[in-house]
């Protein structure tokens, strides 16, 4: 089967465990399931401006959707009711996918290691110290100084505080990709990646996949 090239697939993470390797190593596992998607529109770049196509993903039932989204999945022939959708940019003119086609575990068996984004978890409100991984002040009694931000600009000129400056502030809920991640396994029967480390986000939280440069 050809390499799934430069094309992507929405997956939600069951959580992590841990397998042993061929070197006879303990790692790291975590579990990604190809979710039930569906092509849904297909992107040219003279008339969308881009290469692409878009899957359709998470259904509900048909009064739960709006006119909108009823109305475009109608038009393309999917009978299914998805409720979210996911835009995935190709260099080139999609290749091997067409309206109304299924994807699953199955169009990655050739593929080695994959880039994964998702949402990272909340952390709320947090300090300079874990938030920027600032150096902390001296531990003695009497410093008054031992995990504040610290100094945060000159005196009367600039009169300022300079943008970007490293300060508390809430952590986490960010747009994160890791790239390169070793697959370790894929069952097809089951449409489960198992992919070597940690992947962000939490469990039962949805991921976009793609193939890796490498390979």
């Amino acid at each position: 089967m050809a390499k799934f090239t430069n094309k992507g697939l929405i997956v939600r993470k069951i959580g992590m465990t841990r397998a042993v390797d061929a070197a006879g190593e303990m790692i790291p596992i975590t579990l990604l399931k190809v979710e039930d998607q569906t092509v849904t529109k297909i992107l040219e770049l003279q008339r969308d401006g881009y290469h692409g196509y878009q899957v359709g993903f998470v259904q509900k039932a048909e009064k739960n959707l709006t006119k909108p989204d009823v109305y475009r999945l109608r038009k393309v022939k999917v009978d299914e009711n998805y409720s979210r959708f996911k835009e995935f940019r190709c260099a080139q003119a999609v290749s091997g996918l067409e309206l109304g086609a299924k994807v699953t575990a199955e169009l990655l068996q050739a593929v080695t290691a994959l880039d994964v984004t998702g949402i990272t978890k909340g952390r709320g409100f947090q300090g300079s110290v874990k938030r920027w991984n600032s150096a902390i002040g001296p531990k003695g009694h009497g410093s008054r100084f031992h995990r504040r931000p610290g100094s945060l600009g000159q005196n009367s000129s600039p009169a300022r505080v300079y943008k970007n400056k490293h300060q508390p502030g809430h952590l986490g809920v960010e747009n994160v990709t890791i790239k390169n991640i070793q697959v370790f396994d894929i069952d097809v029967a089951q449409n489960v990646i198992a992919v070597k480390g940690s992947v962000p986000g939490h469990r039962e939280g949805f991921l976009a996949i793609r193939p890796s440069h490498e390979n």
